[in-house]
């Protein structure tokens, strides 16, 4: 095996202009599907991390059935929202902080005018615990402090002409049907998260239970936890907290337009990397079959000497792993340095055709597990794209090689 892995390095060697050729190739392939790669990686990253971080919080809990209904924004399936029931919360481990919401439908009167809204009740004290970017989704100059504060999306303030300062009236119906008012003051416009949320506004959590003749109940808590990637663990001990009265999800499962996205986003890497490997690979195909047809002589005289075919169709292989192995290392070296220098400095990038969304801050990142799989699949790639010359050369007759022909 030494000996045959000794030769096909010779071999490479020999017309160094065509290796060099094919090597540039296979590591500007590989290099452009680690960058990629670690793009879409850091993509999907930056998408968990702010919806985590800026909307839904690591995990959330709700009345058993809310979420099944939470288009109707059911308030009879609230939970308790009191500081014994919020402890009790807390205390579970892996949870660092708890944060009481209550989201409501409504209108808005400003002047003569009336408009459909739906609503957020938030502390800002423990919101700003659980979800410390939240803080990012409002344009600057706008305050969340004061209990009759009101926010509300850039293109709803836009499109009736309201500003900061503006008073409103809110209206509301309670849980029995009653219609409530409060007044509040516009402090503020907020970015969305995506696409979607034209007609959101945020209001005080005590504002929120005044109106609603809920105090001390809430519609859903969220709940932030030491490690992300744990939070199906938490989840599970919430859930054996709380009982069967109670569901508790993760991220995920609340927010489904950002698993659709990293969706999207890992078919997307998935063809890229699919098409650049195929292309580069078909030019490691390319060199092998040219490197038969120069060397016909060269396997004539290796079978005239007794040189099995098995050996020769191996010989082949192993140049073309040869080649596959120093071209996808380069690349990988490549592509690495590039996704490490943009991993420090970080992208901020705004969805296409997006407008009043909040960027995607992304760190580029190539875990060392997927970037030995894709020089693996590279170096097994330009093998396995060479059978057909290794196979044409193992079957020459010796006299027609020895002829050249």
């Amino acid at each position: 095996m030494w000996t045959l892995f000794t030769v096909a390095c010779r071999n490479v060697l020999r017309n160094r202009r065509r290796t060099a050729l094919t090597l540039a190739a296979l590591v500007v392939g590989v290099g452009i599907t680690v960058i990629v790669h670690g793009f879409v990686n850091g993509m999907k990253r930056g998408i968990v991390v702010q919806f985590v971080t800026a909307a839904t919080g690591a995990v959330q809990v709700h009345h058993a059935g809310y979420v099944k209904n939470v288009l109707s924004t059911p308030l009879s399936l609230d939970v308790p929202a009191d500081d014994a029931f919020l402890s009790r919360v807390s205390h579970v481990e892996g949870v660092t902080a708890v944060a009481p919401r209550l989201q409501f439908s409504g209108t808005m009167s400003v002047g003569d005018e009336s408009l459909f809204f739906t609503a957020l009740g938030l502390d800002p004290e423990r919101e700003q615990a659980v979800c410390p970017r939240r803080a990012l989704t409002r344009l600057p100059g706008s305050t969340f402090k004061e209990d009759a504060d009101l926010l509300l999306a850039e293109s709803l303030s836009s499109a009736v002409g309201l500003h900061p300062g503006t008073e409103a009236v809110l209206l509301a119906a309670d849980r029995d049907g009653a219609l409530n008012a409060e007044a509040a003051k516009m402090s503020g416009t907020l970015l969305a998260l995506g696409p979607g949320e034209a007609r959101f506004g945020q209001v005080s959590l005590a504002m929120a239970q005044r109106l609603l003749r809920m105090e001390g109940r809430a519609t859903e808590l969220a709940v932030s936890v030491k490690d992300l990637d744990r939070a199906p663990e938490v989840a599970g001990r919430l859930r054996a907290e709380l009982g069967p009265e109670y569901e508790v999800h993760t991220w995920d499962e609340v927010a489904p337009v950002a698993k659709d996205a990293m969706e999207r986003m890992g078919n997307l890497s998935s063809t890229v990397t699919t098409v650049f490997l195929v292309l580069m690979l078909l030019g490691v195909a390319n060199t092998s079959l040219m490197t038969v047809l120069e060397r016909t002589r060269e396997i004539g005289t290796m079978m005239a000497v007794g040189v099995r075919r098995s050996w020769i169709a191996a010989l082949f292989l192993a140049e073309a792993a040869v080649m596959g192995l120093l071209g996808a290392a380069g690349g990988a070296l490549v592509g690495m340095a590039v996704v490490a220098h943009l991993g420090r400095k970080g992208l901020s990038f705004v969805p296409m055709g997006a407008k009043g969304v909040i960027p995607i801050e992304v760190h580029p990142a190539m875990p060392p597990g997927e970037l030995a799989l894709l020089v693996a699949v590279a170096v097994v790639g330009a093998a396995l794209f060479s059978l057909y010359p290794a196979w044409r050369a193992s079957r020459l007759r010796p006299v027609q090689a020895l002829a050249g022909n």
